[in-house]
């Protein structure tokens, strides 16, 4: 497959990508030999496409379609388009047709990735960049037949020219400019747009200004292309760039290492005669538009698109000339370039074999710290601690400086009454006051020392400055039943240890313990069931209810549902949000069993009816009435202790996270 567009001198910088000349094709040539058979796939012989031009392309996994950029006429916009291949015909994927939609390449899961100058922020006005003025654009997807789009958040220059690596992460160029900095430098990020990470080039270690069309060798070795910023043409010179080590697997596969990073990254210029700024090349050394890796031999062998002479816009301009692409086979052993074709009107470029190709796996981010604490979508939180209110109904803390913090009002048996709803926090050494809901927005609220009982008795100390390594850690440390106990003046203690409610580590042991020999995955009475449908496509998916640390990723249709432990789903339920945004629909016996920060009104604490907490622990007295409430353990199983209680407890109402400080993945220490 190649793109022949028609030839032309206006593409400024790298980034821009309005240029528009009409009469670009889409075609094949078989054999991939010089004199091979060049057959027009698109869109010349499509009716209402004579004046297309066509800005990128990508072909499918199976290589059966290809999605495309097309702009049909000079007072329209880049849109997205679908040709299938065995009959030619050509549908075109919905978008906005007021915005410009480049770049699209296929993502697992039957989605396309494409770069927009569509607006993330309703009502903002798209940037534009800092010199031509142009759009700026951003990354943002969309299902196959143009359902849910969505649009990645705005960097204030261009993303473009995103490509999909073996791992299933999206290798792409960023504008990065901010004073003295202004280049483009290339970044990871997972598909739904969010976790991104560099790759190469910000730390210094770049080959040129900027690296662009990065597309995979093997994993963590890429191709692109090493060029100035502007006046090249989008072209430059050929870079194998190497993010770090491989791993050579038991089974002889290898795979990217951890260490693979930009940090240890290295790269070997496959060009060394073509210049990687924006000075005229010489003659019969020219630039490189694109390159595709045929195989990852220590100097690979490239498909690529070369220009001779001096591929310089202002060099060019002034001699009324263009650049030529053609496409070559690139020896890079030998530094030789065999030519497949060269159309002297045409810009032919982007070749890439019209293969099948191993779809990577979705790489999302629902699974991580602490981009996302769980499935409810609340902020990570940690219990600082309890302060007792005194009989004037004030009560006094000394709470960690420059920490958010927000409130809760909870009763004897530890469950919250209100939430406040914001957060506030306050330097060291400051006094926050509440002075009431109607108090002045203005003045400062003072309360004198011995006008409140909280005062005479002193505030109570958060666990906010309490090193980590003194906090409850390990498994073994949150498991222990016995923290909750009476000191001698009768008030319960042990409850300011309990901080972050880390699922697999504070809440899996208790249903390991006490729930599991039932509530095991079986369907029946005791663990019902519901189905999430695809509404599109009619694929499904059925959960029953399982208090077990096992970990099940769902997936239906390519939409990542969850991938966290039986237990959290079966508690927190799946996130909603992503229901809604994936078009899922939920049917049978659905029920979110513990509320964030809300136990009390919980379905979970409603069967179990904990015991009271404070002042002191009582087993004897329950939160809600017998009658209508009896303890789920009946008398036949064994009941929770007062701790398991507490941390099922401060579990809900610190949001119903799974991730908390003391189970960050990315931390090797608690």
């Amino acid at each position: 497959m190649i793109l022949q567009r028609v030839k032309r001198n206006d593409t400024m910088d790298i980034f821009q990508y309005t240029s528009y000349k009409p009469g670009a094709k889409l075609v094949k040539l078989s054999p991939p030999t010089a004199d091979g058979k060049l057959e027009t796939l698109c869109c010349t012989n499509v009716p209402g496409f004579e004046q297309a031009d066509i800005s990128g392309y990508d072909i499918s996994f199976d290589a059966k379609q290809i999605v495309f950029s097309a702009k049909l006429a000079e007072n329209q916009a880049y849109g997205l388009f679908m040709l299938t291949l065995d009959d030619g015909h050509v549908d075109q994927i919905p978008t906005d047709p007021m915005r410009d939609y480049v770049s699209p390449i296929f993502l697992p899961g039957d989605r396309i990735m494409f770069t927009t100058n569509a607006i993330v922020e309703p009502g903002a006005p798209q940037h534009v960049d800092e010199y031509e003025r142009g759009k700026t654009i951003q990354l943002g997807r969309i299902n196959l037949d143009g359902t849910h789009e969505e649009l990645g958040p705005r960097n204030l220059s261009h993303r473009t020219a995103p490509s999909l690596a073996a791992d299933g992460r999206v290798i792409f160029t960023q504008w990065d400019h901010l004073g003295p900095e202004n280049s483009g430098h290339l970044m990871f990020v997972n598909q739904d747009m969010e976790e991104l990470r560099e790759a190469f080039g910000k730390e210094g270690k770049g080959a040129s200004n900027s690296t662009l069309k990065a597309s995979e060798i093997s994993p963590g070795r890429f191709v692109a292309i090493a060029t100035a910023r502007n006046r090249t043409v989008n072209a430059g010179a050929l870079v194998d760039i190497r993010l770090g080590t491989k791993t050579v697997a038991a089974d002889g596969s290898v795979r990217a290492d951890t260490d693979m990073s930009e940090a240890t990254s290295s790269y070997n210029i496959l060009t060394p005669d073509v210049p990687t700024d924006n000075s005229p090349s010489a003659d019969s050394v020219g630039r490189y538009y694109d390159a595709h890796a045929l195989n990852a031999k220590e100097k690979p062998d490239l498909l690529v698109s070369w220009a001779d002479g001096p591929v310089e816009s202002s060099y060019l301009e002034a001699g009324g000339k263009a650049a030529n692409f053609g496409v070559y086979l690139y020896v890079s052993e030998t530094q030789q370039r065999r030519p497949l074709l060269d159309d002297p009107e045409m810009w032919d470029i982007f070749p890439r074999p019209l293969i099948t190709r191993t779809a990577p796996p979705v790489v999302g981010s629902a699974e991580g710290f602490p981009r996302m604490f769980g499935t409810t979508m609340f902020e990570g939180q940690a219990s600082l601690g309890v302060a007792p209110l005194q009989p004037d109904g004030s009560w006094l803390a000394t709470v960690p400086a420059n920490v958010p913090l927000h409130l809760q009002s909870v009763d004897k048996f530890g469950m919250a009454l209100f939430n406040e709803p914001v957060w506030f926090s306050g330097r060291a050494g400051e006094s926050r006051v509440c002075g009431g809901c109607h108090e002045s927005r203005t003045d400062t609220t003072v309360i004198n020392p011995g006008i409140t009982q909280a005062f005479a008795v002193g505030p109570t100390a958060m666990m906010g400055d309490v090193p980590r390594a003194n906090r409850l850690a390990s498994a073994a440390d949150l498991a222990n039943e016995n923290i909750i106990t009476v000191d001698a003046q009768n008030r319960t203690t042990g409850d300011s240890k309990l901080v972050g409610m880390a699922w697999d580590k504070a809440i899996q042991p208790i249903f390991d313990a006490k729930c599991v020999s039932c509530h095991n995955g079986v369907a029946g009475p005791a663990n019902p069931s519901y189905t999430i449908t695809d509404v599109a496509t009619g694929a499904s998916v059925t959960w029953t209810f399982n208090l077990s640390g096992t970990k099940i990723p769902l997936t239906i249709g390519g939409t990542m549902i969850e991938s966290f432990t039986a237990s959290y789903f079966s508690m927190a339920g799946p996130d909603m949000e992503q229901i809604e945004k994936g078009g899922l629909m939920v049917s049978g016996d659905f029920k979110v069993y513990m509320s964030p920060e809300n136990a009390r009104g919980s379905i979970l604490m409603q069967k179990l009816n904990p015991t009271q907490l404070y002042p002191n622990p009582d087993a004897s007295k329950r939160a809600f009435d017998l009658a209508t409430n009896p303890a789920h353990s009946g008398g036949k199983f064994t009941e929770l202790t007062a701790a398991e209680f507490y941390k099922l407890i401060l579990a809900a109402d610190m949001g119903v996270n799974f991730y908390a400080r003391e189970n960050n993945p990315h931390s090797s220490t608690y």
